[in-house]
């Protein structure tokens, strides 16, 4: 086959996989930010994240997925090429014009090299800020006061559901607060706390409580044993204080996702050697999977797109367990990461050139 033709070729192929994946990454990238946005709404009514900052975590959340993003679109791409080139007859066509299935491998990989560009850029950058910057996020809101956070007018749950606020009104930014309605829920216990007015304060060890004034309290109590003997206590109180956040003891540890690329290659522990196992199987996936679905569809090309569609959902299910399994056998210390790489993309590695070898040594077979 002639220079001229195998360029030919090559731009087709190419132009192909480009216009396949383009579809569908708007497709899963529709899919993700929908299911996404519902989680994030979520979490913003439960009280886990700032209502205001929906749309910040929904856009770090789904710039997080992008390398698993792009390694589901690269192999459903080639897939759906190879699958539809031989149900059209276009396989036969390159075949008797002096091309085999090696020839299809060269601008498979040129079309994967800018994705794998793109899938190393955030996996190693771009992912780890994005986490931290949502654990940054997420700390600072709760650490903010609870009644700042329970806007006028409306019931707030916090405290991991134990609190219940509602706030007739607040003012200088919530520092003062007006007609406080408090549910507090202990075991075996049930408080119900009003007061007229309030007013946000610390103390010396750095500890956030309300100063209630002009209210009443209620208690209920019961002993485990006696449910139906209810025990009852009213007070009154001028003055009365509510912890609303202790003094943190001990600033918490990063994430081992949050951490930066550079210092993570540094260090040798399990866990990070098995985060750095994790971020590089996300950009190596770009290269095995579609390479194992140039083989699939190859060696089996007379079945329709729907089997192929779920063998490939079958194989992308098989493969991301996979690499969690090893990386977890990686960060607890039971596996190196030269195990964690060939429990994983040297098995779909392999898998993917014996599938290719099959059908060269059967060419004869599929009408070559």
């Amino acid at each position: 086959m002639g220079l001229s033709h195998t360029m030919i070729f090559e731009q087709s192929v190419r132009r192909e996989f480009r216009q396949t994946a383009s579809s569908i990454l708007v497709v899963l990238l529709a899919v993700l930010l929908t299911v996404t946005l519902v989680r994030m709404l979520d979490r913003a009514v439960s009280g886990a994240i700032d209502p205001a900052d929906v749309l910040i975590f929904l856009l770090l959340s789904a710039a997080s997925s992008i390398p698993q993003l792009l390694v589901l679109t690269a192999f459903l791409a080639v897939l759906l090429t190879m699958t539809r080139a031989f149900r059209d007859q276009e396989m036969a066509v390159w075949f008797s014009a002096g091309l085999s299935l090696l020839d299809w491998v060269k601008p498979l990989f040129r079309f994967l090299m800018p994705m794998l560009l793109i899938s190393l850029v955030f996996a190693w950058f771009v992912a780890p800020w994005t986490v931290s910057e949502s654990e940054r996020l997420q700390a600072q809101y709760s650490e903010r006061d609870e009644s700042l956070q329970a806007a006028a007018g409306r019931f707030r749950e916090s405290a991991g559901g134990k609190r219940v606020f509602y706030v007739g009104e607040s003012t200088d930014a919530g520092q003062y607060i007006e007609d406080l309605f408090v549910i507090q829920r202990a075991p075996h216990q049930r408080t119900w706390v009003l007061a007229a007015s309030g007013k946000l304060l610390t103390d010396n060890n750095g500890n956030r409580f309300l100063d209630l004034e002009q209210g009443r309290r209620f208690d209920l109590s019961w002993h485990p044993d006696q449910a139906h003997e209810l025990q009852a206590r009213e007070m009154g109180f001028e003055h009365y204080g509510l912890l609303i956040k202790a003094a943190a003891s001990a600033t918490p540890a990063k994430p081992i996702k949050a951490i930066d690329s550079l210092d993570l290659i540094q260090r040798h522990d399990p866990r990070a050697i098995g985060e750095t196992l994790r971020r590089l199987g996300q950009s190596l996936g770009l290269m095995c999977l579609p390479l194992l679905a140039l083989g699939l569809v190859a060696s089996n090309p007379r079945s329709g797109r729907a089997f192929h569609l779920i063998v490939a959902l079958l194989i992308y299910i098989t493969y991301t367990s996979l690499v969690s399994v090893a990386e977890a056998q990686v960060s607890r210390g039971q596996w190196t990461m030269l195990s964690g790489f060939a429990a994983v993309h040297g098995v779909f590695a392999a898998l993917a050139a014996a599938l290719i070898w099959f059908r060269l040594g059967n060419g004869r077979r599929f009408g070559r």
